[in-house]
């Protein structure tokens, strides 16, 4: 969900299916596109990457080193966009730092505790991060929206201005909060494993847990917008496909 932050299109918005959020005559309001063969690319290693590598290097070092290394996912996709000269992203730097502290305060400390509960830290400062934006009036899924729905500059002007609209501003807020506290659930979820799971099992289960909360919340927000839609004539937020 946040790893599309920066300026620049992620590869996974182009190929397959086109989507656009205005009128098919203004370049300015063409959306993206989405490959899900490429977002299942990106997604699937996050998911399997942590249990393959915890388990690959537990039987050669102590739980802590394999938890250490497992945890280093979110670097290994920083070096990547580096290698394709793509500018890091806001998530990709949230999850280096965040990887880079638990790390250190896990060797300090000696419990790998802190590693399996950065996750639920992230999920935590996050869900409540999305709340606070829906409570001041600024959602940040209106912020996210814009970025994902159009990719140049002028379209993206030309969107925040159509979504200034109060009934659209109320359909971000509410979908801001949903997934503050969506968030927020996960983060208790997370501190749940993290305290009476085995490590390596909660280092494995973490990803596709995650994942599903997530694909649940989309489902959930695309029901919302859909209703919303169809009840107030203003909210113009689903784009329509054309081929």
């Amino acid at each position: 969900m946040f790893d599309s932050m920066d300026d620049r299109p992620h590869p996974a918005l182009a190929g397959d299916a086109t989507v656009s959020t205005g009128s098919d005559d203004d370049p300015a309001d063409v959306g993206f596109s989405v490959r899900f063969s490429a977002i299942a690319w990106q997604v699937l290693p996050g998911m399997v990457l942590p249990g393959i590598i915890y388990f690959l290097v537990s039987r050669q070092a102590s739980v802590l080193v394999a938890l250490a290394a497992a945890s280093t996912v979110p670097l290994l996709d920083g070096l990547v966009r580096i290698v394709r000269r793509q500018p890091p992203n806001a998530a990709t730097g949230l999850f280096v730092v965040g990887t880079s502290l638990s790390v250190a305060l896990a060797f300090w400390s000696g419990s790998g505790l802190f590693i399996l509960a950065k996750g639920a830290v992230i999920s935590g400062l996050l869900g409540i991060t999305f709340v606070l934006s829906a409570a001041v009036g600024r959602p940040l899924t209106r912020t996210l929206a814009l970025r994902l729905s159009a990719q140049h500059p002028e379209g993206r002007r030309r969107l925040a201005e159509r979504w200034m609209h109060p009934s659209v501003t109320s359909v971000f807020r509410v979908l801001s909060a949903g997934w503050g506290v969506l968030l927020l659930g996960m983060a208790a979820q997370q501190t749940t494993m993290a305290l009476t799971l085995p490590p390596g099992l909660a280092m494995t289960l973490e990803g596709p847990v995650h994942l599903t909360g997530t694909a649940i919340g989309v489902a959930v927000s695309l029901l919302y917008v859909r209703r919303r839609q169809q009840a107030d004539p203003a909210v113009t937020l689903l784009p329509t496909r054309t081929r």
